[in-house]
């Protein structure tokens, strides 16, 4: 009897170690949506605080003022030491081939020398992998998790400029993940460490005391810099979060959440699969509403799929997207090819209409999950991109679900209905003499348009 009285015991012990450590992991997490023009300071803040980490994933590092606010804040946080003696773990990942010119230009070598540990993804093994680029947003600080459409550039933190959508995240769950995959690139044989700063083709000739005199150079160069750049940050922070210069500003609204789940695709993207084969499975199953807002729509046959599917349920479908004059040529017309799909599913397709980058890239399913993140409605986000976001549970909180509709409903408004079945031609919607483009460089190469 007494055997099996302490077999109970145990059994409910382990029970509750597991129960406990279940609710550890799980838990509560808390979600704070952050305002457009309040995005880039809110980074720069959080880096100058940072304690034990700094893991940022990026498609794009730009070289304006904020790219070069965030680098400043960055090589700061590199060479600073806690009261313990300990000192921050830097890391940046970057996209090797848009932000190929960071890599060579000052900032990413005074990054290094800095103390900054980077890395670059290239896939390098296929003929032709550069058309799988790593498109994810991603930054941890310290137990904060950042996510949402928005590059380290300076459109980002100007909403006159571009829409974005990001939230912090913080939660035990969402953390684990999220850095679980930032390592797994990390780890990964697609990126490729940046080594110390010096040309390759000196770095075989020079002697230890060669490369201290070296490294001595650089020191100076990163003292420079942080003179020229950090004030500039500095100005940046104290613009949104100082009571003297912004007195009306209250701190944004936090949400709890017991739901999320951090989606993302692994380094080497898996065709057809993964991540966005996940999401389009979600919008295939929904039975009585979709919201999708995305730059770019240019369904592939599996994003059709999915989107009848929905609309086959009974569904009422609404894609919200970039104005067609607004994309380049050859995208423009890509998109106006989606029209008669649109019209043969009544699905209700928009086009904004600020002259400004729609950028955000989020959807709402049945008012019950939402998705936040980097992934466009087009084929390089289906099968070459990675791409990453968090998939969040809506059916608990009404005042989460409203604030999410509430981003679509804002677009909503400054956005105006396709009704033709079928666009204009490649040359007849692109009027260069009210825009600042050059027509040729945006007919011949679409390359240049980096947002995508």
């Amino acid at each position: 009897m007494n055997r099996y009285f302490m077999l109970l015991c145990f059994c409910m012990t382990a029970a509750a170690f597991h129960a406990v450590q279940a609710d550890s992991v799980d838990g509560i997490h808390e979600i704070t949506f952050i305002e457009q023009d309040e995005l880039g300071a809110t980074i720069l803040d959080k880096i100058s605080r940072a304690k034990s980490k700094i893991f940022l994933a990026q498609h794009i590092m730009g070289d304006g003022q904020y790219g070069r606010a965030i680098t400043a804040k960055l090589m700061e946080a590199a060479r600073r030491r806690n009261k313990d003696g300990s000192r921050v773990d830097v890391r940046l990942i970057y996209d090797g081939l848009v932000s190929s010119l960071y890599a060579v230009q000052a900032p990413g070598r005074l990054l290094v020398s800095a103390g900054v540990k980077v890395q670059s993804y290239n896939p390098k093994e296929r003929l032709f992998a550069i058309n799988r680029r790593m498109h994810s947003k991603l930054m941890i600080i310290d137990d904060e998790v950042f996510v949402g459409s928005s590059n380290s550039h300076a459109c980002s933190t100007i909403s006159m400029v571009c829409i974005e959508s990001d939230m912090m995240i913080t939660g035990k769950k969402i953390l684990h993940d999220a850095v679980q995959s930032y390592l797994e690139f990390w780890d990964h044989q697609v990126t490729w460490e940046i080594a110390f700063p010096e040309p390759l083709w000196r770095a075989d000739e020079q002697h230890e005391d060669e490369k201290r005199a070296v490294a001595a150079r650089y020191q100076k160069k990163i003292e420079r810099y942080l003179q020229m750049h950090l004030p500039a940050a500095n100005r940046m922070i104290s613009e949104i979060f100082s009571k003297q210069s912004n007195p009306g500003r209250s701190p944004p609204r936090k949400y709890q959440v017991s739901k999320i789940d951090y989606v993302s695709d692994p380094p080497r993207k898996v065709k057809n699969g993964g991540m966005f084969a996940q999401l389009m499975e979600i919008i295939a199953s929904a039975k009585k509403s979709v919201r999708i807002i995305t730059p770019y729509f240019f369904p592939t046959g599996k994003i059709k799929n999915a989107l009848a599917s929905a609309a086959g349920n009974g569904a009422h479908v609404e894609v919200y997207t970039t104005r067609r004059d607004e994309l380049v040529n050859i995208f423009g017309l890509a998109l106006t090819r989606s029209f008669a799909f649109v019209h043969e599913h009544d699905i209700d397709l928009y086009e904004y209409q600020q002259r400004k980058l729609l950028h955000s890239k989020l959807f709402i399913v049945d008012d019950r999950i939402a998705y936040l993140g980097s992934a466009n409605f087009d084929s390089l986000s289906q099968r070459f991109n990675t791409e990453n976001g968090v998939l969040i549970d809506l059916q608990h909180d009404a005042d989460l679900h409203q604030r999410f509709n509430s981003e679509i409903d804002l677009v909503r408004q400054q956005s105006k209905q396709v009704m033709d079945s079928k666009g204009p031609g490649l040359f007849d919607y692109r009027d260069c003499s009210q825009t600042t483009c050059n027509p040729l460089i945006k007919l011949l190469n679409p390359a240049t348009e980096v947002f995508y």
